[in-house]
């Protein structure tokens, strides 16, 4: 399984250092990516806290924290995270299989899987495209009282195309890196 503190299998194993400096720039956006999710995750955590002491102790919540967490914080969270996740190998596995194959089926495995996901992630980038542009050209924004927070749409809609377009680069450079393995090796070990 790769790990952000082992060397990414594609980044040591290739010689143009044009490749490098990509991998290097693509694996520099997944920290960045989540750095971001992390955050999400530490702001969703107070903000329930406080929400909680307010309703609880105050006798007056906040309101808007909900809308906050369910449009921004959670998809952000999620999303953000999608490619580094692909990265380190914390993806869903059956290992009790892939384990015992022989390296050329795990191989064959992996990339079936990459591909799959490449589809997925490229359908996803769609339809958020889609959602966001929607949301754009139509200057959806709640009517004040209408919802929680009276934010335009566009802005939450837009973290499932970056996510995805995320994915999308990562699942592309696994799937390049992986044609220029010799045959039969498993760079990952396991998937």
């Amino acid at each position: 399984m790769t790990t952000d503190t082992a060397p990414h299998p594609d980044l040591g194993s290739r010689h143009d250092p044009r490749a490098r400096a990509v991998l290097r720039a693509v694996s520099a956006i997944e920290r960045a990516g989540l750095a971001l999710a992390g955050t999400a995750l530490v702001g969703m955590t107070l903000l329930m806290v406080v929400e909680t002491g307010m309703r609880y102790f105050v006798g007056a919540p906040l309101g808007w924290s909900f809308g906050f967490i369910q449009d921004y914080l959670l998809p952000g969270y999620f999303f953000l995270a999608l490619a580094y996740t692909v990265r380190s190998g914390g993806h869903v596995t059956i290992d009790v299989v892939y384990r015992r194959c022989p390296p050329k089926a795990r191989a064959a495995m992996t990339l079936t899987a990459r591909v799959l996901m490449l589809a997925l992630s490229a359908l996803l980038l769609w339809a958020g495209l889609l959602a966001t542009r929607d949301a754009w050209h139509s200057h959806d924004i709640p009517p004040p009282g209408g919802a929680e927070l009276s934010l335009p749409t566009w802005t939450w809609h837009v973290l499932v195309p970056v996510g995805a377009v995320l994915l999308t680069v990562r699942l592309l450079c696994d799937i390049v890196s992986r044609r220029q393995e010799p045959a039969g090796s498993d760079p990952e070990g396991t998937v």
